[in-house]
């Protein structure tokens, strides 16, 4: 079920919010039963038999824990940690990889067979990782063991259970407790709603009627040229952008809504300085479990060896070539390698992590040869370092969305003028071409409007949680163009306005396609 259909937005979401409201009356375990109930049923709803997998693999997770915590000695709990992350990892594998590899070995004859028909779980990689987190926090003392009710809230919660955000069970749970849950709240209510329009109103009115181009692009990359392959690239790094976004957007509005509030997620990327502060500002949660499950352990790990080798594993050893490579280019280049091949199986979003790896290895470096108070901080200007970073991000996002790789370097070589300049233009027009042209030259003009007012709303304007004050305490705040007067209010104005946009989206509601991310 997406949250841009009618049958969200009008059925499941209002029976939703009624449900939870009259169970608030029979007291914590009805609230959470209600919302274990109806986040399965969102999940089901897409395709029952997958709900299966959900519950097994929440039913696994929770028997695991129960092998750990207190009462049990060191080396067991480590024993059966390491078993039950790789029974998810073998789940998460199986689904997610073998049959794209079977599929591999298909197309180039090693196997007759083909598994083209096989559908990956929804959300298979959120609730994967959503639990190891549980079990890895459990282990180290850092969470609590829960009871099934609660654990499956956690778990499934349907306004996170497809494409994220992550959440920790230091965040969640607690607002799970008896003194802290509880029925709905009108402020929160209308700051959720408006939450939900502004992010429905990105994917609905702005991703969505850009990606007719993007996917032109992606279609046909071999008839594609200058124009039409920056064109394409352009437009894809802006659906994915605002489709991203909304829905990270609505995942936040629709948990306000229940008055539980999920970590921030997404806050302009775009607007980054470098590649370190894009991916702290681009799918948040993913970065900090990344750093923290992965990055961390391997970067303790290559410590531990050189301070068994006699080497020292200060700033200042980083800053030397060997102690650069062990300390920063091992472990970033081999958790964005991991990253890559978690967005998909395909050699080309592995190569996606590994030049998101090598950016950040370089950005790295320059803090290193550039350390703070340096005068080359001064002298680039802003709008270079934003507009590099955006670029870089540009070309690795081909190889994101190209089918393969070979067709993600075709487009890069389109996009450096290696096969034209367009399809309108062949390497000799001639007049019977003209009409052509002039057709291209109207939909260029169309693709051109588009794209600038994307630039103008992701470079221009603050963000929708800055609109909304909703920045978290403990979050760095960035320089806003918004005037206080502009801040959201529960006004006739505001309410006025949201539903002129509302009405809008509703429009075009039968033309919405699925978020981005439910495919990794």
């Amino acid at each position: 079920m997406l949250f841009s259909s009618s049958v969200f937005i009008f059925l499941f979401l209002p029976a939703a919010l009624v449900g939870y409201q009259v169970l608030s009356y029979f007291g914590r375990i009805a609230m959470l039963s209600w919302l274990a109930l109806i986040s399965m049923f969102f999940y089901g709803y897409w395709n029952p038999p997958y709900l299966i997998l959900l519950i097994a693999s929440i039913v696994m997770n929770f028997l695991f824990a129960s092998r750990l915590g207190e009462g049990r000695s060191e080396r067991s709990q480590g024993n059966w940690l390491v078993v039950a992350i790789t029974s998810n990892l073998l789940l998460l594998m199986y689904f997610k990889y073998l049959f794209p590899l079977l599929n591999f070995f298909h197309i180039h004859g090693l196997i007759r067979h083909g598994f083209t028909d096989v559908v990956l779980p929804l959300g298979i990689s959120f609730f994967t990782f959503t639990q190891i987190a549980y079990l890895i926090d459990l282990r180290q003392g850092i969470a609590r063991r829960q009871g099934i009710i609660s654990y499956s809230v956690f778990v499934t919660f349907f306004p996170h259970l497809i494409a994220g955000p992550i959440i920790h069970p230091r965040e969640l749970m607690p607002q799970l407790e008896k003194d802290r849950i509880r029925g709905l709240r009108i402020d929160d209510i209308a700051l959720g709603m408006t939450w939900f329009i502004m992010g429905l109103a990105k994917k609905v009115l702005i991703a969505d009627r850009i990606a007719p181009l993007a996917d032109l692009l992606f279609k046909q990359p071999h008839e594609a040229g200058l124009t039409t392959s920056w064109l394409g690239s352009l437009a894809y790094a802006m659906q994915l952008y605002f489709d991203f976004s909304g829905y990270s957007d609505m995942a936040m509005a629709l948990a306000r809504m229940f008055s539980i509030e999920f970590p921030l997620n997404f806050d302009s990327p775009y607007k980054a300085h470098g590649i370190i502060e894009f991916w702290q500002r681009w799918h948040m949660t993913l970065s900090r479990y990344l750093n923290e499950y992965l990055y961390t352990p391997t970067l303790r790990w290559i410590n531990s060896r050189r301070m068994d080798r006699g080497k020292k594993v200060s700033r200042k050893a980083a800053a030397t070539p060997e102690g650069f490579f062990d300390m920063v280019f091992i472990p970033t280049m081999w958790t964005m390698g991991i990253a890559g091949i978690w967005h998909g199986a395909g050699p080309q979003f592995f190569i996606f992590g590994l030049l998101q790896g090598i950016y950040l290895v370089i950005n790295h470096a320059w803090r290193y040869l550039t350390p703070r108070g340096s005068r080359f901080h001064d002298i680039i200007p802003s709008p270079f370092l934003i507009l590099l970073t955006f670029l870089s991000f540009l070309v690795s996002l081909v190889f994101f969305r190209a089918s393969n790789v070979h067709e993600a370097i075709y487009v890069l070589g389109s996009m450096a003028g290696f096969h034209g300049l367009g399809p309108a233009y062949g390497s000799n027009p001639g007049v019977a071409d003209l009409p052509t042209i002039a057709f291209f030259l109207k939909k260029l003009s169309g693709c051109l409007v588009s794209l600038a007012v994307c630039f103008l709303i992701v470079w221009s304007f603050p963000n929708t949680q800055e609109i909304l004050n909703q920045i978290p305490k403990d979050h760095e705040r960035h320089p806003s163009l918004i005037a206080p007067k502009l801040l959201w209010r529960p006004t006739m104005v505001w309410s006025f306005g949201l539903t002129g946009v509302f009405c809008m989206v509703i429009l075009m509601l039968d033309a919405s396609t699925r978020f981005l991310y439910f495919q990794f």
